[in-house]
């Protein structure tokens, strides 16, 4: 969890387990200098890296009991880029992150010591306000969200580490509304984008050549207010943070990408929810909400009543306010 508070400037680390509910971990929270507001962890569960809009990305060493060692001597392992937003590629191999100039970097990640080493120049995005970028599950696709500037489609090679942009945009609906969150299923299919001014989530298909949206016409599907970030759960559920209201919107994704409401939906959160994420069990979600009432809240999945929400734990990540602006979780 990372902790934006300038007077905290810190991660905090839990373990989940049925029996005590969630724990800190030994250290945590862990201090990081700079107020990090993104988090990436690395798919066989290595590194940490964390992001910071003050400037710089650090990494940390995931231990086996997964506490955190810094890496680097505490050095950042990447300057002169100020990430809001960043993402670790499928085959662990690349970093991607973009910042509020708006543009996009890629980093190769070195497999032993974690280091990050720039793969090309900067590559400039649209005009807007970055606010999300995911990198789809086939690892073909980057999407970056740009607020009112709507979301940037671009392609990527897992192999040589290129990023191409190209000449077409998924704008919003309305000149005055803003995308944020954005996700992706399993199968890299589908594109779900989160939009205000609807209070909306926008399902689109991904061509198999991931060049070419297509909205489907059951969407948008109504969320709560101020629809923040999405994510799509074991494959099968999608949840969406709303900011505004301080709630989960769950549906259950159809084969055909349709959405359904789940039972119990709205789920009630602590106070602006941001971010979400599911942990490698397919058995929690945590929310991280930046008005904190609770910092970070956690949810089982339910089995009995599919995909519905049921309050676990409510934990405090540091002396608040912490902002809990951003979550991420093992593999």
């Amino acid at each position: 969890m990372a902790n934006s508070s300038t007077s905290v400037s810190s991660v905090a680390a839990f373990t989940i387990n049925s029996t005590p509910a969630v724990a800190a971990l030994n250290g945590s929270p862990f201090a990081t200098g700079l107020p990090p507001n993104a988090l990436a962890v690395t798919p066989k569960d290595t590194f940490l890296y964390v992001g910071s809009v003050s400037g710089g990305i650090y990494a940390y060493t995931i231990n086996s009991d997964g506490t955190l060692t810094v890496a680097n001597n505490g050095s950042p392992v990447a300057t002169g880029v100020s990430p809001i937003t960043m993402k670790i590629d499928p085959t662990g191999q690349w970093l991607i992150a973009a910042d509020l100039s708006p543009a996009v970097y890629v980093f190769g990640i070195n497999a032993s010591t974690g280091a990050l080493t720039t793969q090309g120049n900067a590559l400039a995005l649209d005009t807007g306000t970055t606010t999300n970028l995911i990198i789809t599950p086939n690892g073909l696709n980057v999407f970056v969200s740009l607020g009112t500037g709507g979301v940037d489609i671009l392609t990527f090679n897992t192999t040589t580490g290129v990023i191409t942009k190209l000449n077409q945009i998924l704008h919003p609906t309305a000149s005055t509304n803003a995308d944020f969150g954005l996700a992706s299923d399993p199968n890299s299919k589908y594109l779900f984008v989160t939009e205000t001014g609807i209070n909306s989530l926008r399902v689109l298909n991904i061509n198999a050549t991931g060049t070419i949206l297509t909205e489907l016409s059951t969407s948008p599907v109504k969320t709560g207010l101020g629809p923040s970030q999405v994510i799509v759960a074991d494959g099968s559920y999608v949840y969406v943070t709303n900011r505004t209201d301080g709630t989960i919107s769950g549906f259950t994704l159809v084969a055909n990408g349709s959405l359904t409401p789940l039972t119990g939906s709205p789920y009630t959160t602590g106070t602006a929810p941001v971010d979400i994420v599911e942990d490698k069990t397919n058995t929690y979600l945590a929310v991280a909400c930046v008005g904190g009432n609770p910092d970070m809240q956690v949810f089982t999945i339910d089995t009995t009543t599919p995909g519905k929400l049921d309050p676990f734990a409510s934990l405090t990540t540091g002396a608040d306010p912490t902002l809990a602006s951003a979550i991420a979780a093992t593999h």
